[in-house]
């Protein structure tokens, strides 16, 4: 049986990693059933459905300074795609989970500049497997910030493996 898993791809495993990743969180955030951290995820979930009503970002009507607009501007397709506030609201989650797990794809890559295959799957596994993970039932810019950090410094570290 050994000989059978180490001959399936790394990038199946990988794959399977994030799909199993995505439902997992996607099963824990349906068990939130509200927004906790006030006042963030009620902002950034006004931000992120008047920018899918209208294309700005605006909170109860107002401009709405200081908070970003990347984050909203992702999760903006739950509220187009669903009427109801509760609906799109788990459709966020979803996305949520999505955001979050796909990190493991960059994590896998900057292990793979070090490590052999194996060690570089376990690297991705503890990436999506620390605490704040648990973020994903929020409607919070962490979401959307903890892939993107790790695919920077992917980017980093190719930038200085190759320096122009």
């Amino acid at each position: 049986m050994p000989s059978r898993l180490r001959a399936v791809p790394a990038w199946a495993w990988l794959v399977a990693l994030v799909v199993v990743s995505i439902l997992f969180r996607a099963w824990l955030g349906r068990q939130m059933a509200a927004p906790f951290i006030f006042v963030d995820e009620l902002i950034y979930s006004e931000l992120a459905r008047s920018f899918a009503g209208g294309g700005e970002f605006l909170v109860r009507g107002e401009p709405s300074g200081g908070y970003g607009v990347l984050y909203p501007a992702l999760v903006s397709p739950a509220y187009v795609l669903f009427d109801s506030l509760p609906a799109a609201y788990s459709a966020v989650k979803a996305i949520n989970a999505v955001l979050m797990s796909l990190a493991a794809v960059p994590a896998y890559f900057l292990a793979r500049r070090m490590l052999a295959p194996g060690l570089s799957l376990l690297a991705a596994l503890l990436v999506v497997s620390v605490p704040s993970m648990a973020y994903t039932s929020t409607v919070m810019t962490e979401n959307a910030f903890y892939p993107l950090f790790i695919t920077v410094a992917l980017a980093l570290a190719a930038t200085l493996e190759r320096p122009t």
